[in-house]
């Protein structure tokens, strides 16, 4: 899987990291909005990269709509 975070913010107050990312993935190309819970705030660019990436793993394990998992 490769992507880029396009935009992120990280709300100090709820603890929340706020993306953008877009990327391939077989074949396919995604964008992806969300927001995830962070322990630390992400201060580092590899960090951000690290959170996000987990996230997108975690987003892609679970079963599309359409039944298909990959």
């Amino acid at each position: 899987m490769q992507f880029k975070v396009t935009s992120s913010y990280y709300d100090e107050a709820s603890k929340y990291l706020v993306y953008t990312a877009t990327g391939e993935r077989n074949g396919a190309r995604y964008t992806v909005s969300s927001r995830v819970k962070c322990l630390k705030p992400p201060t580092t660019p590899e960090r951000l990269h690290m959170v996000v990436l987990l996230a997108l793993t975690d987003q892609f394990k679970r079963p599309s709509p359409s039944g298909r998992r990959e």
